[in-house]
């Protein structure tokens, strides 16, 4: 191992800072790609929004669909249940409101599931054209800046190439 004198550094602490720096170098790619669609116009900003939206609403009535089924199957273990009759009614009565409110929240995710994809249609209408050019534009810019980071590998390989003969040349 390599022994710190002065203001020299260990191999590890080296090392270390190598990889700080390429981790904060890929995240400022990352932040370039996901800056391209502001930077290419407002069609991709508005697809993505009403992707978004549809997404959430489509997540919001399987978690709503899932609940309706867990009632389901609590009222058939209610109904089994050695409980007396008044209390098999409690439990019922609770479940039809719960059901009720279930039912209202789904019509309400689907009218918003509606919308999302009614805004979808219309925003591929809108932008016709457009909106497959400013995702191309933004497809671009991703390779674009994966081509620039494949560049800086080269750079790097070439780099450690020769010092790795420098290594090697050292020992000889």
């Amino acid at each position: 191992m390599h022994e710190r004198t002065g203001s020299e550094s260990s191999i590890e602490e080296l090392e270390a800072a190598v990889l700080g720096i390429l981790d904060l170098y890929f995240e400022a790619r990352i932040r370039e790609i996901t800056q391209a669609p502001r930077k290419v116009g407002p069609a991709v900003a508005v697809y993505e929004e009403a992707r978004r939206r549809l997404a959430e609403a489509e997540e919001e009535l399987e978690v709503i669909r899932r609940r309706k089924q867990e009632i389901k199957t609590g009222t058939v273990d209610a109904a089994v249940e050695d409980s007396g009759a008044s209390e098999l009614g409690k439990q019922l009565s609770k479940l039809q409101e719960e059901v009720r409110g279930l039912t209202e929240a789904e019509k309400a995710a689907q009218g918003q599931k509606e919308a999302a994809k009614e805004a979808l249609r219309q925003t591929e209408l809108d932008f016709e054209g457009d909106l497959a050019l400013s995702a191309d534009e933004v497809a671009a810019i991703a390779l674009s800046k994966v081509e620039e980071i494949d560049a800086f590998k080269a750079r790097l390989d070439g780099r450690f190439a020769e010092g790795r003969a420098s290594a090697l040349g050292a020992a000889i």
